[in-house]
């Protein structure tokens, strides 16, 4: 009953490592590197700050997500939030930006 216990318990914990894990997927980087070019120069905006949605996951399995949402600090606080549109030419992926909610706050729910 242990070992049946213990097998239960390891996969259980292999499971929430592998859905809650910290890195940026390839969608989010596209995503937040396409904001931050356009913002670049802004001195409104922080942009090193900037975190963006990632690709969604219902069920464990991970669908290409064609939009984003990206929140990027304002330099005299809060932060405004930009939708990024994941645009699939090919084997490439191009990006659409423009600014979806100004001073939206500065946590995304995902």
């Amino acid at each position: 009953m242990r070992v049946l216990f213990a097998l239960v318990a390891s996969c259980c914990s292999l499971l929430v490592l592998a859905g809650c894990g910290g890195t940026e997927d390839a969608s989010q980087r596209l995503a937040r590197e396409a904001v931050v070019a356009h913002v670049a120069g802004d001195p409104a905006y922080e942009a090193d700050g900037t975190h963006c949605t990632g690709n969604p996951r219902p069920w464990f399995v991970e669908r290409q997500a064609t939009e984003s949402i990206c929140a990027v600090p304002r330099a005299g606080g809060g932060c405004d939030w930009f939708h990024v549109d994941l645009i699939p030419v090919g084997a490439a992926v191009t990006t659409r930006v423009r600014l979806d909610s100004p001073d939206a706050g500065c946590t995304l729910g995902v």
